[in-house]
């Protein structure tokens, strides 16, 4: 829910920043007016006479000022993909080598009960990777999607040391597909 909440933030950021932007580029004629050639324009004059044919309506002006500002925005995502998905394969190894650990970690931590005289637990275990996908969303961000099968596991028997050496049965599977996004020059989970 952290990466969720932090991905609708960033989002935010980004149309605030591009509003402002769009502002800024927007008011800047208005604001720069001959202030480049030092000179100072009478207002009432300026506002008396009429724009010439050759001049470009300052709402076009703008449209295309933003359109670049997107345009390169957009280049920036785009580059950010391309160093995203060639690391992404590398992330997904790293992700199933967490999800094994995990799993041995709950193998060692099984909480037994004891039931009609046997030793009963379960745990949850994780299957290979199946999947490792890199997109590139419809504003350009990257996301990496990596799919693989999450088992429960039931062990039983006489003791605990027998039930931990017993063979799992699988109780329950769930195909399980992980979302993740490229941060910062880096995969986050």
């Amino acid at each position: 829910m952290k990466g969720h909440t932090s991905g609708i933030i960033t989002k935010s950021f980004s149309l605030i920043a591009m509003a402002s932007l769009a502002f800024a580029l927007y008011a800047s004629p208005a604001l720069s007016a001959d202030s480049s050639s030092g000179s100072t324009v009478d207002k009432a004059a300026t506002a008396s006479t009429p724009p010439t044919v050759e001049s470009t309506p300052a709402h076009k002006t703008l449209k295309k000022r933003v359109k670049a500002a997107v345009n390169a925005l957009r280049l920036m995502r785009d580059k950010e993909f391309a160093k995203a998905s060639s690391l992404f394969p590398a992330f997904c190894k790293d992700w199933e080598r967490k999800l094994h650990d995990r799993q041995v970690n709950n193998q060692s931590h099984i909480a037994f009960q004891q039931k009609d005289g046997w030793e009963t637990g379960t745990y949850t275990g994780y299957g290979p990777v199946q999947k490792c996908e890199c997109h590139q969303s419809s504003d350009g961000y990257s996301i990496g999607k990596v799919t693989y099968d999450e088992f429960q596991y039931y062990v039983a028997g006489k003791t605990e040391d027998d039930a931990k050496h017993a063979a799992p049965r699988v109780t329950d599977s769930t195909a399980t597909t992980e979302l993740f996004r490229w941060d910062k020059d880096a995969w986050f989970y």
